[in-house]
């Protein structure tokens, strides 16, 4: 078959050049549907994005304000227990000192005299003591220390360096460390 054409190939030419121009329009059109399709898109996502800011923003101030007053809460705690633990304690120790204090007196011969007593408590009740004391012979020195060695509530008790002095009325100076804790009967 032998296709013959009347037309002019000036007509033809411009005819085909017509519909690549169309076929140019259409895919640019496309093109730019297409980008105006992602650009919208991408508006849109942002804009949601801005809006979760805003609401977390919201929410974090709201939590912020919350833990403020948490910390307040647990400084007003802290404070608390500390004043517990120290009424607490006054509580515990309250009678330790007038118990301890008529028993080493029970336990005192009568020709011993305390210069100084320093006590320090430590943890279930126990106590630390120094005594210094003033005695007139050996003999009430030996006596204190066999009685507080021989007492349940007293342990650990532990004499220091004696001197002896004065020439009128001699008497000798002493230090003795004990331990004391009330043990319940």
């Amino acid at each position: 078959m032998i296709k013959v054409t009347l037309l002019p190939s000036e007509l033809i030419r411009k005819e085909e050049r017509r519909e690549i121009f169309v076929i140019a329009c259409i895919a640019v059109a496309i093109l730019f549907g297409l980008g105006m399709l992602r650009y919208t898109m991408k508006i849109a996502y942002y804009r949601n994005l801005q809006v979760r800011i805003g609401n977390t923003q919201q929410e974090l101030n709201r939590y912020e304000s919350i833990v403020r007053q948490v910390e307040a809460l647990q400084a007003t705690k802290a404070v608390l227990e500390t004043k517990k633990n120290v009424i607490s304690s006054l509580m515990a120790w309250r009678l330790i000192y007038p118990v301890f204090m008529e028993e080493i007196l029970q336990l005192l011969p009568a020709n011993i005299w305390f210069a100084s007593l320093t006590t320090q408590s430590q943890a279930e009740g126990r106590m630390t003591a120094t005594l210094n004391a003033l005695a007139l012979d050996n003999y009430s020195i030996a006596d204190l220390i066999t009685s507080l060695s021989s007492n349940l509530n007293f342990s650990n008790v532990e004499v220091g360096a004696i001197t002896t002095g004065g020439d009128k009325n001699p008497s000798s100076s002493f230090k003795l460390d004990f331990v004391y804790q009330k043990k319940k009967q």
